[in-house]
């Protein structure tokens, strides 16, 4: 170990030319009185270091440690009657603990491991060890041709892997001592010394692929058109579903976005805007923040939205999330009202409510009216209990496939002592057939691989059968129903129909009319 601490010092002596802390760091006087004004004047300076010869980029970085031991950097910017002027400061991107820390300058910096040289000016930044020996942490900030100081390599003992940061990626290291790579993670993040965390940095290769993501490309198709607006960064802003500080909000009631990663932005409502971010690598959210989050010169589009009336034709879920991970806001019952704002490829951008969101344009109906609510038949058992559900065990089809009855169960759900759901059968699980009425309808689900489990209408039971369940692939001799084996047989036997939980509607002839896919926990 002691080898590699001496190997990361050596770090430092590989830098070119560099001003670096002294034994009693010297600043200017107005500096000093800087901190003076802002109740700093009991701060220790540890460290200063100063860029000189780079025109407007010429600065004075100065790293103090609080009465409350918070170590901050501060840099300031000579301006021409008024000596030194603050320019920023930062924490989140300083090493914090009580071990020592300081700062460098290089002209140039010669990467031992890869043997790669990076040109200056560069900002070095070392946290040392509890006895103020070794180096630990090691990172190392390049001026950009924009004046900005962007985070450009970490070499760590304390749990950063190595890497190599550049704009859209992150490079990992197989050690700190190898140049070979372990890998890349691609997507965007905060560069900049002015806003970065150096905790929102992924310390290893797996935590970068899970966390990094880049702006999707929103469908040609798309009545929504995003530009990707670069925010002030180190803010965080709440997310609501509309733009209404009442409005539903996703993340059971905690989205917020931060502006360390990307946001495209749609347009602005008033003093809102509508954006689209990353919470994760497998889960985006649209929704609306204020308009006062928009840096100074943004120029945004009023949203222009068709508001349209429209209904949905089967229950559905609406989410915020339509492109990934699809996940439910809100669930919208057949027949409701709701506005249709815009498309986005094959997703409907609409408003219900408190609540703005994503449904499928398949699942509603524009111009007619669908019945609010179905008569759903809800059978009662001799003992007086209700079983509103009917699990299908069989269908019957004709030569051509065509399903005109179905073989089934009542059932209704209960919960264990621990609140687990399970199913409960009518009589026993006694078996009822029912027959089609001739203007049947079913709403069945749409997708057995996705996760939003929203509706969609069916014309044909058998053809949705095997598209959803089966995916695509029909049996040669046709569907094998578990509930025509031997009790005995059907552990072992490979079956290809087990069971569809649905609710039905009766007409007066005790024919169903309407059927419509209901989910089971354990389905």
């Amino acid at each position: 170990m002691k080898r590699c601490l001496t190997i990361l010092s050596a770090l430092l002596l590989l830098l070119g030319c560099f001003s670096a802390a002294s034994a009693e760091p010297v600043i200017p006087e107005e500096i000093r009185q800087y901190f003076a004004n802002h109740g700093l004047g009991d701060a220790a300076v540890t460290a200063t270091a100063q860029l000189s010869g780079h025109g407007n980029n010429d600065c004075c970085f100065v790293l103090i440690r609080t009465a409350k031991s918070v170590n901050i950097l501060y840099c300031f910017k000579e301006k021409t009657g008024e000596g030194w002027v603050h320019s920023f400061h930062t924490d989140a991107a300083v090493p914090q603990g009580k071990n020592a820390v300081t700062i460098y300058l290089a002209d140039s910096m010669n990467d031992w491991a890869t043997d790669k040289t990076y040109k200056g000016p560069l900002l070095v930044i070392g946290q040392y060890d509890e006895y103020g020996e070794q180096i630990m942490l090691f990172t190392a900030y390049q001026l950009s041709s924009s004046g900005k100081w962007n985070i450009r390599r970490i070499w760590s003992y304390v749990g950063y892997d190595s890497m190599e940061l550049s704009d859209g990626k992150i490079t990992y290291y197989k050690s700190l001592e190898s140049s070979q790579e372990a890998g890349t993670a691609y997507g965007t993040y905060q560069r900049d010394l002015r806003y970065l965390s150096l905790s929102s940095i992924p310390k290893t290769l797996k935590a970068a692929r899970e966390r990094l993501t880049s702006a999707p490309a929103i469908p040609a198709s798309s009545e929504l058109a995003a530009q990707e607006i670069q925010f002030t960064g180190g803010k965080k802003y709440n997310v609501y579903s509309a733009p209404d500080s009442r409005s539903m909000r996703g993340g059971n009631g905690k989205a917020a976005v931060s502006t360390n990663g990307w946001i495209q932005v749609f347009g602005r409502e008033e003093d809102w805007i509508l954006i689209q971010y990353s919470i994760d690598s497998q889960h985006y959210r649209f929704g609306y923040i204020s308009a006062k989050s928009l840096p100074k010169k943004a120029s945004v589009p009023d949203l222009r939205f068709n508001q349209a009336p429209a209904q949905t034709a089967v229950s559905v879920n609406v989410t915020d999330d339509p492109l990934y991970s699809r996940s439910v806001l809100t669930t919208l019952p057949t027949g409701t009202d709701v506005t249709w704002l815009a498309s986005m490829g094959e997703w409907a951008y609409i408003e219900y409510r408190d609540c703005r969101g994503f449904v499928p344009t398949t699942s509603l109906v524009f111009g007619q009216t669908v019945p609010t609510q179905q008569a759903f038949y809800t059978y009662v058992a001799g003992d007086g209990k209700e079983y509103p559900l009917f699990e299908i065990t069989r269908m019957y089809e004709d030569v051509n496939h065509h399903v005109y009855a179905v073989a089934g169960r009542f059932e209704r759900i209960e919960e264990d002592a621990d609140g687990i759901p399970y199913g409960v059968y009518a009589d026993g699980g006694a078996i009822r057939v029912y027959t089609f009425a001739s203007d049947f309808s079913a709403s069945m689900l749409g997708s057995m691989t996705s996760d939003d489990l929203n509706n969609m209408p069916v014309p044909d039971l058998y053809q949705w059968y095997v598209q959803c369940y089966l995916e695509g692939a029909v049996p040669e001799n046709g569907l094998t129903y578990l509930y025509d084996l031997p009790v005995e047989q059907r552990e072992s036997a490979n079956v290809s129909f087990w069971f569809v939980t649905t609710r039905i509607e009766l007409n007066r002839n005790n024919e169903i009319r309407h059927m419509e896919y209901e989910y089971v926990p354990w389905g």
